[in-house]
């Protein structure tokens, strides 16, 4: 991965400091990006192989199947469907006051 680009001269003011680097936190930071970036793969990931599983559900028509993972672990899946709801916005009325 790319380390940080060396600033161009003439690009700071006579009285801004120099940006100070501390290394150790600069490789802290670039592992953490690393890990957020495994965490958003492998959560797609997961919706992908969820969206697997619902369209074999409804291919088979059934609504749930029981399964057995790796370690031994009886699970189950199942289609969920519900009602939900969300907040509409809706546009002020405009009261005269002109802006």
């Amino acid at each position: 991965m790319a380390k940080k680009q060396e600033e161009l001269p003439g690009t700071r003011r006579d009285d801004e400091p120099k940006a100070k680097t501390i290394g150790a936190l600069d490789d802290a930071c670039e592992a953490l990006e690393k890990a957020k970036g495994k965490a958003v793969k492998a959560g797609q990931g997961i919706v992908d192989a969820k969206k697997t599983v619902d369209e074999l559900l409804r291919e088979h028509k059934i609504t749930s199947y029981v399964y057995e993972t790796a370690t031994g672990v009886e699970k189950k899946v199942f289609i969920s469907e519900g009602i939900k709801t969300a907040k509409i916005k809706k546009a002020k009325a405009d009261d005269g006051g002109g802006e």
